[in-house]
């Protein structure tokens, strides 16, 4: 049985807690944005083809840096390695791009008090690999980070600061936003600097807004909710198609977000039903973006490298991928996932050439 259905999920709203003293980034003018609240589902009858972003996967050789982020930092729980048979790591490497000659293990990493938070699938290499990111930067392109929901950011930011971690902006930002019904709320983020020049965003929203994502009532912190690329201009388009037309997904808000010095074209794409585990895209003018490795963001190269979607109908997510001129990587395949299950998978080159997995439970 799947952790969570794949139509209609509805985020948990949070309860507010206490603070700790803290400087603000001054605020900026209010933002308009397209709905009254971008995590509202668009009507829709029947069931999603696609479920929101089950699982992101990430390429390391550094295990324990990860762990002392997303776990002693974010608050998630890190299996040990997982078993894997021979000949289901014969598929796997099939469907992720893994060599023959890089030995690697799969761990996970859960919130188990937010049942409808993301996955995170680490993928262990015995060696070192090409590395997808060269800097923090969000105007380098490429998979850029993941928004991690909570009701005191100020608490949670000074636990990682505190564990030695840096955070992007001298102060952590306070974002006024204006819904289209011309009512106020504002959003709090402090953005981390983690390993694999990824980005761990703690976002909190006021205003009597529910959360991005699912929050643990205990902790009062969740995710992650949502997982973020960075692309050109020209590219963000073709990958919005890709996502609504391949994976059924529908664009919830789309605009220029003008908050940085820098303005960038910033939208929002879910599965449909869905309030939470979003994709979130910025994209640049190419003079505003700064130069990447050049690698490609997929295995076994180091980094964010897959997303990962479950769905009711791999067939459809195939026959439309060839429809729409998505290339198939390998599948759709039987296999015994370490993490997932016994699925069906397949895995598809979006048009950045980033991997994105699909799979149906057995």
């Amino acid at each position: 049985m799947s952790r969570k259905p794949i139509a209609r999920r509805r985020a948990i709203a949070s309860m507010a807690t206490g603070v700790c003293a803290v400087t603000f980034a001054p605020p900026v003018p209010a933002q308009a944005q397209e709905l009254p609240d971008h995590l509202s589902p668009r009507p829709f009858d029947g069931d999603a083809l696609t479920g929101s972003l089950h699982t992101v996967t990430i390429v390391t050789p550094d295990v324990s840096g990860l762990s002392k982020l997303y776990v002693d930092g974010l608050g998630m729980t890190m299996s040990a390695p997982l078993p894997i048979d021979d000949g289901a790591r014969a598929v796997l490497r099939a469907l992720w791009g893994m060599p023959e000659d890089l030995a690697f293990d799969v761990r996970t990493l859960t919130r188990p008090g937010a049942p409808t938070a993301t996955h995170i699938r680490v993928i262990a290499t015995e060696h070192v690999t090409p590395p997808i990111r060269q800097s923090w930067s969000r105007q380098e392109a490429g998979p850029y980070g993941m928004g991690f929901p909570n009701t005191d950011v100020e608490a949670w930011d000074k636990l990682v600061i505190g564990l030695g971690f840096t955070r992007s902006t001298e102060e952590i930002e306070r974002f006024p936003l204006k819904a289209s019904d011309g009512s106020a709320y504002e959003v709090q983020e402090a953005t981390f600097n983690g390993p694999e020049y990824l980005r761990a965003i703690a976002i909190s929203r006021g205003g009597g807004m529910a959360q991005v994502g699912d929050v643990d009532p205990a902790t009062g912190r969740g995710g992650p909710a949502y997982a973020t690329q960075v692309l050109t201009a020209e590219g963000m388009d073709p990958m919005i198609a890709f996502l609504t037309n391949v994976l059924d997904f529908e664009v919830r808000s789309d605009r220029m977000w003008t908050l940085y010095e820098v303005p960038f074209r910033f939208a929002t794409v879910h599965a449909r039903g869905a309030t939470t585990g979003h994709i979130a895209l910025a994209a640049y003018e190419a003079k505003d973006l700064e130069p990447g490795t050049g690698n490609t963001p997929a295995p076994p190269n180091r980094g964010m490298a897959m997303w990962s979607f479950e769905t009711r109908d791999i067939d459809e997510v195939a026959m439309r991928a060839k429809t729409h001129g998505a290339a198939i990587k390998a599948g759709p395949l039987r296999v015994d996932s370490p993490d997932l299950g016994p699925v069906t998978a397949m895995t598809v080159i979006a048009p950045n050439g980033f991997l994105i997995e699909v799979f149906q439970p057995a």
